[in-house]
This record gives structure tokens, sequence and C-alpha cells, in this order.
């Protein structure tokens, strides 16, 4: 990896239920390199979002730093911090619709950024407009409002407004999951050639495993806010090593019918996730591995590194690493 551009260190988000606290994000350490594409996979409710949004600076985090640049960031931030990290760090959110001002013309929201930078008249005009075209949009459709847009036209805005600041890391929150097959493609390899063609870091977020697998270099398995698998993308892909990861692939592989008995999308969902509390001890995917032992009950997994460049949180990743792979382990309990 280059050198990091952020770097997230023991990142926790704990929300007051009750007597209880909810632990949407716990303990996350995560590094970005510059210029260098991320993707972050998990189901539903695994914080993936949560953590998206505390690095660009939209949700308060409860402990641990945020480190980005070089500079520590602040766990509120004022107005004024919020406009410098702008220049930084950008989201393109999954409801494109509700990303813009309904009350202002496309124009107008592409121009927003760059008046809170203090580019103003002709030069945020031309920047606009400039955007336009890049992302493939007629420049008529800056007289538009969002409601009369299509929602591969509103994304595209939306991918036009991440990128004019110039931001060193823009954050993909399911870019593309609202659209239909036909567009995602082409929303897709826009983020892709804008990504190159400015060389940005970028945290891509989705459930899509193939969309990961052809847009990011390495990746992280997040599962009920913790990160239980990190490394390039292609060994968490071909050589899973988490449980976890194992059935999530095998959710979504659609060849070798071997594997797909391992795992079928209701059994990644078989049993219930209760809401992880910050109190909870041991591993959180024991109640729904085949693996499990009195360990996985007893304390948190640390992420070790594997026999294939990846690190995994697993109390049982000696065994796994003498095995042939962890789906023969896996079809060995079944």
């Amino acid at each position: 990896m280059t050198s990091p551009f952020i770097e997230v260190s023991q990142l926790r988000c704990h929300f007051k239920s009750g007597e209880n606290y909810l632990a949407a994000v716990d303990g996350v350490n995560l590094q970005i390199g510059a210029g260098e594409v991320l993707g972050l996979v998990g189901e539903s409710g695994s914080g993936k979002s949560t953590l998206g949004r505390i690095i660009v600076g939209l949700q308060a985090r409860s402990a641990g730093t945020v480190c980005i640049d070089g500079k520590d960031m602040p766990q509120h931030y004022s107005r004024r911090q919020f406009r410098e990290m702008s220049t930084k760090v950008q989201m393109v959110f999954q409801d494109s619709y509700a990303s813009l001002n309904p009350r202002m013309t496309i124009l107008a929201s592409l121009q927003e950024p760059l008046w809170s930078l203090g580019v103003r008249g002709k030069a945020a005009l031309d920047k606009a407009m400039y955007w336009l075209d890049r992302v493939g949009l007629p420049r008529s459709a800056g007289e538009r409002y969002p409601h009369e847009l299509s929602g591969g036209q509103r994304q595209r805005i939306g991918i036009a407004r991440a990128f004019i600041a110039e931001p060193q890391l823009v954050i993909c929150d399911e870019p593309v999951s609202a659209l239909d097959v036909s567009v995602q493609a082409q929303i897709i390899n826009l983020l892709q050639e804008l990504q190159r063609e400015h060389n940005t870091a970028m945290l891509f977020i989705a459930h899509d495993l193939a969309v990961v697998r052809f847009l990011a270099s390495r990746t992280a398995v997040m599962y009920l806010g913790e990160i239980v698998e990190i490394g390039p993308t292609a060994a968490v892909f071909e050589s899973p090593r988490h449980p976890y990861t194992v059935k999530l692939l095998a959710a979504h592989l659609d060849g070798n019918p071997r594997e797909r008995v391992l795992g079928s999308l209701a059994d990644v969902k078989a049993v219930a996730n209760k809401a992880p509390l910050a109190s909870d001890s041991g591993c959180r995917f024991a109640p729904r591995c085949q693996l499990a032992i009195a360990a996985c009950c007893e304390g948190p997994p640390r992420l070790l590194p594997s026999l294939v460049d990846t690190e995994v949180a697993c109390h049982r990743l000696a065994l796994i690493e003498e095995g042939s792979s962890q789906i023969e382990l896996l079809s060995e309990k079944e």
C-alpha cells in the first residue's frame, strides 16, 4: 500500500439504547493509501455507512482517532473545520435525490461546494459547466431541478459534486444500489475513470461483491461493527480465511455448485442478527459460526496476518491455515 492518506485507529460509535449502548462501529482500525481504492463489504447493519459518515464528519465518533493527511481530526467539527474537510474528503450518497437540495437548480447545486471554498462568479459557473460535460450530461440539465432528472442523472450530479472540490478521498456509500442494472455499469465506469484521472483515494461501500472486485485494490469485510478480514482483493475473494467471508462470498457465487451449497443468502441470514452491544465479549460471529470453540465466546479475536497476505480476526486462524481451504473446512462440518 502507498503511504496512508487516512488512518483510523480504534474507532468506535456507540448509541444509547435504554440502559445499554449499541455498538454500530467498534474498535475499527483502517488505512487508505493515497490514490488507493478500498472496498468495504458486509451485510446490512454491519456499520459500513456509519464508518463512512464518521470519516467524512457527518457522524460523531464515541472514541478512537481519525487522522487525515497527517492531521488528527476533532470529534466534533466546527463550521470552519467542516469547510476545510470538504477540500480533502467528499461523499457520494446512495440516495441521490436526498443528497440534492430540491429547491436549487442543478447548476446551483454544483456551484455550492465552490461557493463555500470562496470560488464564485464566472470561475464557479465555468467549472460547474465543465463538470456537467465531464459526467456526460447536457448543459441544459443545469437549469433543471432534481425531480426533473432520472436516478442515474442525479447520481452523476452527486459524483460531480463530490469531485468538483478536488478532494483527496471520496467515500462512495452504495452509489449504484438504487439504480437500474443498465445504468449501474455506466456509473461504475465513470467513477473508475475519475478516480484514475485524479488519483483520488476511494472508500467504496457496497453489497455488490462483483463491483467491489472490479474496482478495489484491497477489500475489508465488516461484521456487526468490526473488521473481520482485510487484504488484497484477489486474496480475499479467491482465498477467504474468515468463516463469515466464506459464507458471504458463497452467497453471491454463481459458478461452482459445491460452493453454492455452502451458503445461500438465506443461510447467511439464517440466524437473526442481534444488535451488537458495547458490553458484548467474544467473537460476534460465533453464534453463526460452524467452527466456533469456547475461546470464541470468551474474548474478541485480533486481526492477525494469514498465509495469503490478508489479516483475519479469528481464534481458529491457525486451524484454518492448516487446511487446504476454508471452504473444505466448512464442508466437513456440514
